[in-house]
């Protein structure tokens, strides 16, 4: 389950020697278990990068009610100059219009998945150059319910449309407005050094 990609700094330990202790493991994942529960923070919108080369990531809150349920997640892009209409930010990283009906390819940017607590929508994860959208565009974050395994993407779509499900995250230029500071109990850690970056996996305690 990866939630989120964050140095070992965290815990207050050095990445070098951590990093060392890993290659020298035959397994390049493995499970650190702490003595007690522990709280790992993170802010749930990171813009970086300045208008002409921005990098946007979010993590989605999903309600209770709502944990493990099956559904895709959406990115929206809606102009103010053309307010009856919606883009989506599809499976591969393209402006597809809600509307086309013809489009053969996922329209969701998670498609059909269990709804874990906190998703991870990297939105913007290579820098782009937003400033033509400067005051005109908004960005908007939502997911959607499917019934059951019968149910289509156009459904999820439409129940998060018909319960509001969504947000809007950030009207480009303006600051972004939803950006709290996130905290999760844990009681263990797996870390994966098989990619190029460490990659933690925490995993969630109830509380």
């Amino acid at each position: 389950m990866k939630f989120f990609n964050r140095h070992w700094m965290l815990f207050g330990v050095s990445t070098t020697s951590l990093l060392s202790a890993a290659i020298s493991q035959a397994d390049p994942k493995y499970t650190t278990v702490f003595s007690e529960p522990v709280e790992y923070c993170f802010e749930q919108t990171s813009l970086r990068g300045g208008l002409d080369r921005a990098i946007l990531e979010h993590h989605l809150i999903v309600p209770p009610e709502d944990h493990f349920k099956l559904g895709e997640v959406f990115v929206g892009f809606r102009r103010k100059s053309e307010p009856d209409k919606l883009w989506l930010y599809g499976l591969f990283r393209d402006w597809i219009d809600s509307d086309d009906n013809q489009y053969l390819y996922p329209k969701a940017f998670i498609p059909v998945s269990k709804l874990e607590p906190v998703m991870e929508v990297p939105i913007f994860l290579d820098p782009i150059d937003v400033t033509e959208f400067v005051g005109d565009v908004e960005i908007w974050v939502g997911y959607g319910l499917r019934k059951d395994e019968t149910s289509t993407e156009e459904d999820a779509f439409q129940d998060m449309m018909n319960n509001q499900r969504y947000y809007r995250l950030w009207q480009i230029g303006g600051s972004i407005e939803k950006n709290s500071t996130v905290c999760l109990t844990t009681t263990q850690m797996e870390e994966d050094t098989s990619t190029e970056d460490i990659v933690v996996n925490v995993p969630i305690t109830a509380q």
